[in-house]
């Protein structure tokens, strides 16, 4: 028998490498990240001068980040529920039984393997108001000049259109994997009791893929809160603070100005809600008695 000193080593030899890489890609910056929030940072002459909660105060007190937070919570909800919606229905069709069934697969993929900050760089000379592809289709049908990208709707609708674009096939291969995995004989005694396809889909498929929409829902939502490079590519966040999000506004306030108290003030506001959002789905999940 192994004594109990023995195990608690051997527990310690296997286990611990990973733990200390967690908490040194996790633990660490959430906690560094809560430090920096109360300070203002001064790289010139390497000093912090404590300030409590007076970031929190100006972001607040900012009528910008409010328009901020507000798209970027329009941004994600539409996305998110855009991409589950034609995901489940790309999906299904995929699992159907037609000539050319595994081109089509790879195909699909297409979208999703592109980067997303070409895939943003792509669809702005698309869209372009003077030289685009799209804008001169459109011309061409109405002959009527289109500015997407330079009034705040159209820019916030391309932005999450494209968005859906780009991330719908992985929510396609995904679900698909779970339709897969529905027995055919379900299928088959619907067919003989004489359900349509729609009574297939609500009282079949809908019910046993619930439980992935909702995994995938909630992974999507907190996904795409880290979600900027799009916006870079794409619009910069334009035109004015139109299409900017509390991700990109950290990404300006850290890397390109330096403010690491203000950049780590609206990371603490990111974890508040990445955290809202775990609770909100653990109680869906425990509500309809699913499991991760």
């Amino acid at each position: 028998m192994v004594s109990t000193k023995k195990r608690y080593f051997l527990f310690f030899v296997l286990v611990g490498p990973a733990i200390l890489l967690r908490f040194l890609t996790a633990v660490y910056p959430v906690l560094e990240t809560l430090y920096l929030s109360v300070f203002k940072v001064d790289l010139l002459t390497n000093t912090r001068q404590f300030v409590g909660l007076r970031n929190f105060q100006r972001l607040l007190a900012d009528q910008s980040n409010h328009d901020i937070m507000y798209f970027t919570l329009i941004f994600i909800l539409a996305s998110v529920a855009l991409q589950l919606i034609l995901g489940l229905g790309v999906a299904s069709m995929l699992n159907a039984r037609f000539p050319g069934r595994n081109l089509v697969r790879t195909i699909n993929l297409i979208p999703w393997a592109i980067p997303t900050i070409v895939a943003g760089l792509a669809f702005r000379w698309m869209l372009d108001d003077q030289y685009g592809l799209v804008t001169d289709w459109l011309f061409r049908l109405t002959g009527n000049k289109y500015e997407l990208l330079v009034h705040p709707a159209t820019a916030r609708l391309c932005v999450i259109l494209v968005n859906v674009w780009k991330n719908t096939p992985f929510m396609a291969v995904v679900l698909l994997a779970g339709l897969q995995s529905v027995p055919a004989e379900l299928y088959e005694a619907a067919r003989i009791d004489g359900a349509t396809a729609f009574q297939n889909f609500r009282h079949i498929t809908l019910p046993i893929s619930m439980s992935l929409l909702l995994t995938l829902g909630l992974f999507s939502f907190i996904w795409q809160l880290a979600n900027f490079d799009l916006m870079l590519g794409m619009t910069h966040g334009g035109p004015g603070l139109a299409t900017t999000v509390l991700s990109y506004t950290v990404f300006q306030q850290g890397i390109l100005w330096f403010n690491w108290g203000m950049a780590s003030a609206l990371g603490v506001i990111l974890i508040f809600v990445v955290a809202i959002v775990g609770i909100l789905g653990l109680a869906l999940f425990r509500h309809y008695g699913l499991s991760l």
